[in-house]
């Protein structure tokens, strides 16, 4: 086995992504998924309290999303949709 197919296995597996980014994400997506795993701590925490169930599921799924989504995009569409979660169904339901 040669040294460029065993960095072409690592790249295929996250550990290099193209220049500029870190297992596949840049910075921007690293900074929206700091913000929004906060956010989602926050929403957990703010459940527990309130012993209200759609919260605290939200707040852990806000904090978990950002693992497996590598876009900055992406990572706010999804997290600004999960944060409204919780607001519409106390709202209508």
């Amino acid at each position: 086995m040669d040294e460029t197919s065993v960095l072409a296995a690592a790249a295929g597996l996250g550990g290099q992504g193209a220049p500029g980014t870190l297992f596949g994400m840049t910075m921007w997506g690293m900074m929206a998924s700091l913000l929004f795993s906060g956010i989602g701590f926050f929403y957990y925490k703010r459940g527990r309290y309130q012993n209200d169930t759609v919260k605290t599921v939200c707040g852990v799924v806000i904090m978990l999303y950002p693992y497996f989504v590598t876009n900055a995009l992406y990572i706010t569409l999804i997290g600004a949709a999960l944060m409204a979660v919780p607001y519409i169904m106390e709202r209508y339901f």
